[in-house]
């Protein structure tokens, strides 16, 4: 059976939603996962040209505002004669996820994106210097008595995160019905960036320190959302910040680095699958 199987990678500037698309690709193309290719995609040049950065051991420069590009890959599910499908990811600039908040405007195209078999990865990279942190409000509140004039702000990232969800939970209701829960995959992207003593705790861990909003926001499951939290390293370390691993990742294939942490109950578990976001998004592991 043929069937389109959308999902929507959502984040702010710098989340990493291109360089995981080109990974992505890497895997399929390679067919190391459960996805394997069924054929080219259209825009096999851009997929093409994006996974070549990465083999040259440097991440995708920042998606400029005005691209909305959506990548169309035919998959098939290996040990699973007969089914195939077509992998759709719209990738889009950070700065079109801040318009969501700012301006509450949304692509009338990817209307047809929100299915019954459609998933959502939300990413939010480890130590981006765009990620905006909450106010300190008992520190706000001492320097305002004291005659300090409160300063017009950004808006705090995970404010943003929540508030994205939100919008995209009242779509899916128009479109499919309040009956309907997505998949949600959050993921904790460059997790190699995170501190190694850290890195012994879950990604949950993690949102809870540093993201306490929309830590709480997942845990209260009352968001509409079938939601499970990953952490994630497309290659395994960062070539812009180590020339040795850039060395590493020139020399080696692409396809078989990277990983992705998942808590369980018997504690945090690392898979070398880089998909397994994608697969729960798509509901294609419970």
């Amino acid at each position: 059976m043929s069937m389109s199987r959308n999902v929507i990678f959502v984040g702010g500037p710098g989340s990493g939603k291109s360089n995981y698309l080109f990974r992505t690709w890497i895997a399929i193309e390679r067919e190391t996962g459960l996805l394997v290719k069924d054929g080219l995609p259209p825009d096999l040049g851009y997929l093409h040209d994006g996974a070549t950065i990465l083999l040259d051991g440097r991440f995708a420069p920042h998606t400029s505002r005005d691209t909305r590009h959506t990548s169309s890959i035919p998959i098939a599910q290996r040990n699973l004669p007969g089914f195939t499908s077509t992998l759709v990811v719209p990738d889009a600039s950070g700065e079109l996820w801040l318009d969501l908040y700012r301006k509450r405007e949304w692509p009338l195209a990817w209307d047809e994106l929100i299915t019954e078999t459609c998933g959502l990865v939300l990413l939010v990279l480890a130590g981006s210097p765009h990620n905006v942190p909450a106010l300190d409000w008992v520190t706000c509140e001492r320097f305002y008595r004291d005659g300090v004039s409160p300063q017009p702000t950004d808006i705090p990232t995970q404010v943003l995160l929540v508030d994205w969800l939100q919008i995209l939970h009242s779509i899916a209701d128009r479109k499919l019905g309040r009956k309907c829960a997505p998949r949600l995959s959050v993921i904790v992207t460059a997790w190699d960036r995170v501190p190694t003593d850290r890195q012994r705790g879950s990604p949950q861990d993690y949102l809870e320190a540093e993201f306490p909003l929309l830590a709480q926001f997942i845990q209260a499951d009352a968001h509409g959302f079938c939601a499970k939290v990953f952490g994630l390293s497309i290659v395994g370390g960062d070539p812009e910040l180590d020339p040795e691993f850039r060395k590493h990742l020139q020399l080696s294939d692409p396809s078989t680095l990277g990983y992705v942490i998942t808590a369980s109950s018997t504690g945090v578990e690392r898979h070398a699958d880089v998909l397994e976001p994608i697969y729960w998004a798509l509901g294609l592991q419970a």
